[in-house]
């Protein structure tokens, strides 16, 4: 397939390691990249309640994106907003809702497209998972990530006690809401097990941004790893 590939804001200033090993284990499985011209999903303003300043970034998606076989995005959250944006922006549209069906979150489109169950692969270390809100609840692809990473060899993987505890990043919430955003993460942190694993692994940087830095605030061992560079140290695709 022709894919384009949405780096995400996040991923161009803080993450280019998940966007370079998005695009490495693409390529490895036999698919055509392409960058189209890179615009902001529109997130920030849609999270703060300005749906006409989101509008113009979700046009500017649907310009630059729409020849593509499909688009994937190191990210839950900046698909399942632009997957919502189309479809709420461009109701009546054909192409803005075939675009939207087209875009996915890298392991999303690694288990519902490619079809990938145990992906062959090799990375020795006890990691624990969070699940993003955005891919859980607005993509619908709960589990998915999860089902990936239990057939990577060597590696262990361990589970929260609460699994659907957010992390308190929410975009822009963590901003308007700073108190309440660290309590969130500070909960999430305190359910990791008394031997801690290697690396927190997520599949939206905003999450490891939030959770790596309590994990550093607070002395704690386990680092941060966004899941597409896993996949990618792993060996999938080769």
């Amino acid at each position: 397939m022709e894919i384009a590939l949405f780096t995400t804001c996040l991923g161009d200033l803080f993450a280019q390691d998940a966007v370079a090993s998005t695009a490495r284990v693409l390529r490895r499985l036999g698919h055509r990249l392409t960058l189209p011209a890179q615009t902001c999903c529109g997130q920030p303003a849609m999270n703060s309640g300005f749906p006409a300043q989101a509008r113009p970034f979700v046009a500017a998606y649907l310009e630059n994106f729409q020849s593509a076989d499909a688009v994937v995005a190191p990210s839950g959250s900046c698909a399942a907003m632009l997957r919502h944006g189309l479809s709420q922006f461009y109701p009546g549209d054909e192409a803005a809702l075939r675009l939207a069906e087209r875009t996915y979150e890298l392991t999303q489109f690694l288990a519902e497209v490619q079809g990938l169950d145990r992906p062959p692969g090799r990375f020795a270390a006890r990691v624990i998972y969070h699940e993003s809100c955005h891919l859980a609840h607005w993509l619908h692809a709960a589990g998915e990530t999860e089902r990936l990473l239990q057939g990577i060899e060597g590696l262990a993987l361990l589970h929260f006690p609460n699994p659907q505890l957010c992390c308190g990043f929410g975009g822009t919430f963590a901003v308007h809401f700073p108190e309440l955003s660290l309590a969130m993460a500070d909960e999430k942190v305190s359910q990791l097990p008394e031997q801690p694993p290697d690396f927190l692994v997520a599949s939206d940087q905003g999450c490891l941004m939030q959770l790596g830095g309590r994990l550093e605030a607070l002395g704690r061992k386990t680092r941060p790893l966004h899941v597409a560079v896993l996949l990618d140290r792993a060996g999938v695709g080769e």
